[in-house]
């Protein structure tokens, strides 16, 4: 009784230390893919803020239009800086406390962007073929004009 009991206390302990490895592997995943996914937004967002800080320099410097220009460029430069500086975990511990504080706002923001993407979809070009011969219905529900037979048919 002693051996089975051993045995199955080994299998478990197997199976707990093969869970926890699995478990860190898809967690290391997880952090490189945020991590990738959080650099390639800092190098847009510089992207992005030099296109503006570019465009306001079209402008007179004492315009309205260069200084919301100049807001914007900030506002992008300051979000890059928190990107490039926060840890992706803390990122998203803000973002639960954010979506705690404000659930409104947040499932405002998630219709919207379903409403857009429904749009877009909507809008895409569909894949329908304007030939008959890439349609493989096209033989058995066309018959042609009144009296005319399709040539399937005339066999």
């Amino acid at each position: 009784m002693t051996d089975s009991t051993d045995t199955a206390q080994a299998i478990k302990d197997g199976a707990q230390d093969l869970a926890h490895k699995a478990q860190e592997q898809v967690t290391g995943a997880a952090e490189d893919a945020a991590e990738s996914a959080r650099q390639t937004a800092v190098e847009q967002a510089d992207t992005y803020a030099d296109a503006v800080h570019d465009a306001e320099q079209n402008f007179d410097p004492n315009s309205l239009q260069a200084e919301a220009l100049r807001q914007v460029s900030s506002t992008i430069e300051g979000f890059t800086s928190q990107l490039r500086d926060k840890p992706v975990d803390e990122m998203l511990d803000d973002a639960a406390v954010f979506a705690r504080r404000n659930p409104l706002l947040v499932l405002t923001g998630a219709a919207v962007l379903g409403f857009a993407a429904a749009r877009f979809m909507k809008a895409s070009p569909r894949r329908s073929s304007t030939r008959r011969g890439d349609d493989p219905w096209a033989g058995h529900l066309y018959a042609g004009p009144v009296g005319e037979h399709n040539s399937k048919d005339a066999s």
